[in-house]
């Protein structure tokens, strides 16, 4: 078995990595530092999977977090397609599945998520396509061309995909998958999609913005298995009713890599528990990105942020501090979600709202219009804006400050009053 000693240890290839290893090349430039990742590629930025590059807008080189020759620039070790097989703790190790081992004097861990399974029979067949890596899309790609060749037919050609769960990448699967020539049966087991993200308002308008661009969305459904001759075929949702299709992409949630923290002390429940400077319980031992629940002062609980932004501050968070700053997570969450030709943002924690308004009129023809989640306190928690563009700062600002509603409930609502008139 072969040691070598890093000053700095990031475990994982993803975007939270890179930011850590830019801010302490901020602070540190001489301090010996590895980025080790599971995958073969150099980091990259995940949100394009679902979107432009799934769509052939872009290529591989676009989607790289830093400069390739960023790393050898700033003296950095990359490791790919090596996986992080065991963590001692008490002796400040982690071992490759090559058997090296890599003895830190602080250690990251930005493991990120995988995705969830589908949980019903027939969810091993083939043509079933996870989406979370570059190649997982590569698959995808070879799939989709396959299926618009010699696929089922739909009122606009060959190909038919049934895209399963009714979250954020859901809705981008099915939107970018119409875009590309396929007929897209999307479903949905709550009422609406966003279920647990938005309201009632915000969730039919966007069944209704899917609609008109084509996607069948199926709400408040569930389905029981995938059937098909030696590959899926179809999507069973009832006994009296399935759906044809050529090929299935499931997107019902993500799970976290527990594998690297057996044996250790490190506070963990469904994600590794951090404080607002992103250090575990553990001296020395830091996490970020999706793999982390970070405590946000803000809403004063450990928060599971699986998005870009999240990833890109909290690395930084950690990053700075891992090279001996004193920083501490001071930020409204951010999101941010492309869909057809609609953008949407928010900020803030759908789990707190209590009751939602909306300022404007969705219509699904010129949508513009912000929802405002407002939690049992009468305080401002979330902040959704669909097709609205111009006061990004201001909407922020909204849950940043926790804002009081009190008797300011219709001059929310009404889009004739600034934001900043009501931040005063």
């Amino acid at each position: 078995m072969s040691t070598q000693h890093v000053k700095y240890l990031l475990i994982g290839g993803g975007l939270a990595s890179s930011s850590a290893a830019q801010a302490i090349r901020e602070r540190d430039p001489k301090g010996s530092l590895m980025i080790v990742g599971q995958e073969i590629n150099r980091p990259y930025h995940r949100p394009p999977l679902s979107k432009d590059y799934l769509r052939r807008e872009s290529n591989r080189d676009a989607l790289g977090t830093l400069e390739p020759n960023w790393f050898t620039e700033h003296d950095v070790i990359l490791r790919t397609g090596t996986r992080a097989a065991r963590l001692d703790a008490g002796r400040n190790t982690v071992t490759f599945d090559n058997a090296e081992e890599i003895v830190f004097d602080r250690l990251l861990i930005a493991t990120g998520a995988a995705p969830a399974p589908l949980t019903i029979p027939g969810a091993q067949l083939p043509n079933v396509y996870y989406v979370r890596t570059i190649e997982d899309i590569d698959r995808l790609h070879h799939a989709i061309d396959k299926a618009k060749n010699e696929g089922q037919t739909h009122a606009r050609g060959r190909g038919r995909a049934a895209v399963i769960g009714g979250g954020f990448l859901g809705v981008e699967l099915a939107a970018s998958l119409t875009m590309m020539g396929l007929g897209v049966d999307f479903i949905v087991g709550s009422d609406y999609p966003w279920h647990r993200f938005a309201g009632e308002s915000t969730g039919k308008f966007l069944t209704l913005y899917l609609q008109n661009h084509g996607v069948t969305v199926h709400t408040g459904q569930k389905p029981l298995r995938l059937e098909g001759d030696g590959r899926v075929q179809r999507v069973v949702l009832s006994e009296s009713q399935s759906i044809p299709c050529d090929f299935v992409v499931p997107a019902v949630g993500i799970t976290i890599p527990r594998e690297l923290l057996r044996a250790t002390p490190i506070a963990a429940e469904k994600a590794i528990l951090v404080d607002d400077h992103c250090r575990t319980n553990l001296p020395d031992i830091y996490a970020a990105g999706d793999c982390a629940a970070v405590f946000d002062p803000l809403f004063g609980k450990h928060r599971i942020l699986d998005h870009w932004d999240n990833a890109q501050v909290t690395g930084k968070i950690a990053g700075a501090n891992m090279a001996g700053e004193d920083t501490a997570y001071q930020n409204a969450n951010y999101f941010f979600s492309d869909v057809f030709t609609l953008s949407i943002s928010a900020w803030g924690e759908a789990r707190q709202v209590d009751r939602r308004v909306i300022r404007g009129t969705p219509n699904v023809d010129a949508p513009d219009f912000i929802e405002i989640g407002i939690a049992s306190d009468g305080r401002i928690a979330q902040v959704i804006a669909i097709g609205h563009t111009g006061e990004d700062d201001q909407l922020r600002e909204l849950v940043a400050r926790r804002l009081k509603v009190d008797g300011n409930t219709e001059r929310l609502k009404d889009p004739s009053v600034p934001i900043k008139d009501i931040l005063i």
